[in-house]
């Protein structure tokens, strides 16, 4: 082809047309423009190409993390919130005689506000498209900003836990030892069924005349409350993440 091209050149030379000679070049030189553009734009073609598999591959991985991590964090909000349901169930005991109530349902809702819960999210990929900097492949800016958050949302939706734990072990099993009965309260635990019955019948009506232990379950359960509204908003993070990136995803295909 460029043998073709240099031939037309050298015929119109040696028969003196240069004005044809010059349009001849001219068109050449525009043909050549049309050329590397044409190359040039399938090239770029190529690369978003790329880019956009790239990313829909990091959104699929992605989005099959939220949804693990949605799965699992449902599951810590209901129990909290069956928690916070049996302190205040507690709390109102308090102004009323508890000798009528049959005592295995005081040690449920006692041993029920007992356990601690801390939910671990699964953020393996999440870090490892931050500390990669593939983050930077994902096209939606909302998107990267919560991706770049996240683990500042699980914190916050976690960290009060261990406000419940020192409650739990500086205040409230130390003053009951001896008076409510640990293994009965164990027992109700589904995984505690086959636990040793305790030797003997926890003292309930000295429990609710405690001024003391009253203020402990308040703490407790307000701390329940707090702990299960901060798991609902990260709930809600989690949600809208998993709405874009289904979105795009959508988009990308």
């Amino acid at each position: 082809m460029i043998k073709f091209f240099r031939k037309i050149r050298q015929n119109l030379i040696s028969e003196g047309k240069t004005g044809n000679y010059l349009k001849y070049a001219i068109g050449e030189i525009i043909l050549v423009m049309i050329g590397i553009l044409l190359a040039l734009q399938v090239n770029n073609w190529n690369e978003n190409r790329k880019q956009l598999i790239a990313e829909q591959k990091i959104l699929i991985s992605l989005q099959k993390e939220l949804e693990t991590n949605k799965n699992n964090l449902s599951l810590y909000i209901n129990k909290y919130e069956k928690q916070y349901e049996n302190g205040v169930y507690l709390l109102s005991i308090f102004s009323k005689n508890s000798d009528t109530i049959p005592t295995l349902t005081l040690d449920k809702a006692l041993g029920s506000i007992e356990e601690t819960y801390t939910f671990e999210a699964s953020n393996g990929f999440i870090n490892s498209i931050i500390a990669s900097g593939k983050i930077d492949i994902i096209q939606n800016r909302k998107l990267q900003s919560l991706i770049t958050s996240f683990n500042g949302a699980v914190i916050n939706g976690t960290q009060e836990v261990e406000n419940v734990t020192l409650l739990l072990h500086n205040r409230l099993w130390p003053i009951m030892e001896g008076k409510i009965n640990s293994a009965n309260r164990i027992r109700t635990y589904k995984d505690f069924a086959d636990f040793p019955k305790g030797s003997y019948t926890s003292d309930y009506t000295w429990f609710f005349k405690s001024k003391e232990i009253e203020d402990i379950i308040g703490n407790i359960t307000s701390w329940h409350k707090t702990i299960y509204t901060d798991q609902n908003n990260l709930m809600q993070t989690i949600d809208e993440m998993l709405f874009i990136v289904k979105q795009e995803i959508n988009a990308n295909q």
